[in-house]
């Protein structure tokens, strides 16, 4: 089990390195989402304006926001990953080879367990509702021809 979450490991600090080394000028962009994203933000912003907009949206966001954080947090009690950052410096993963090197912000420095990433996951399941919403708005409104004679 522990070589299987020492690859899991890797595998994140690997994409850390890489949107860290070839997407450094979006990191404004990635902080924003992490930021309108956020739970917190989900219950006070998005979900009064979407509940105001189309109550079903508003209540399937309030949904998934719920269940997401607690299914987030029964994964993180379960496997109890540490942060990228914490373990590529105390792990022998990467044994007598240059371990790789990764920048941490103030956004990162949370404690607690790390894995799975809640900020993904909120992120994930708040944005897929919100897309699925607008998608089915403009499906409803951009009518083909052919549907309506």
């Amino acid at each position: 089990m522990e070589t299987g979450m020492d690859f899991i490991h890797s595998s994140g600090v690997q994409m850390t390195r890489y949107l860290q080394e070839n997407y450094q000028g979006s990191q404004g962009w990635f902080l924003f989402i992490s930021f309108a994203a956020d739970l917190r933000n989900t219950f006070f912003i998005l979900f009064p304006i979407w509940l105001h907009l189309c109550e079903a949206v508003g209540i399937e966001l309030i949904w998934v926001a719920v269940i997401g954080d607690w299914l987030n947090l029964v994964c993180k009690w379960i496997l109890f990953g540490q942060r990228p950052y914490w373990w590529v410096r105390e792990t022998g993963y990467y044994g007598n080879t240059s371990i790789p090197v990764i920048q941490q912000f103030p956004v990162t420095c949370e404690t607690g367990p790390g894995s799975p990433s809640g900020h993904a996951m909120g992120s994930a399941g708040v944005s897929y509702v919100m897309v699925m919403a607008l998608l089915s708005t403009l499906r409803r409104r951009r009518r083909s021809p052919f549907q309506q004679q």
